[in-house]
């Protein structure tokens, strides 16, 4: 589906967060390891995931831009493009579920939100996915 009909369709501001967007290669580790992450409802764990997959692929855009780096300069931008790529997987993964704690709910919405803009979403795009998430109905939350 093009981005164009792609945003079209939407029902959702989640809907903005579409890994399909960027195709992933098969990655069964990856593929298994966020299943069970789902499956167990870890938002938590799956916004770690999601994080590290960003951090990677910041890491590896500074050293790409780096006059030392010429030599492996495309393997580098392969990479933090293949790092992106998985970023979006587990953030499309991530949209499935719902946080039950406070600090959970913020970084769900702020993976969310920067998911949303590194797929190509404006900043009203971005914003409405972080109301949407607002717009939840309050969700019990467990105390200590």
């Amino acid at each position: 589906m093009s981005q164009a009909n792609h945003h079209a369709h939407k029902l959702s501001a989640l809907d903005a967060i579409d890994a399909t967007l960027q195709p992933i290669d098969p990655q069964p580790g990856l593929r298994a390891e966020v299943d069970r992450l789902v499956k167990s409802e870890d938002v938590s764990a799956l916004a770690s995931l999601y994080e590290a997959y960003v951090a990677s692929a910041m890491a590896f855009q500074s050293l790409e831009n780096q006059p030392r780096s010429g030599g492996t300069r495309a393997f580098l931008e392969d990479e933090c493009v293949y790092a992106c790529s998985k970023a979006f997987y587990v953030a499309e993964r991530l949209k499935t579920l719902r946080p039950y704690e406070h600090d959970d709910l913020e970084r769900y919405a702020a993976a969310l939100f920067n998911c949303t803009l590194a797929m190509g979403g404006n900043l009203a795009e971005a914003v409405a996915v972080v109301s949407e998430i607002n717009s939840w109905p309050q969700i019990e939350r467990q105390r200590p």
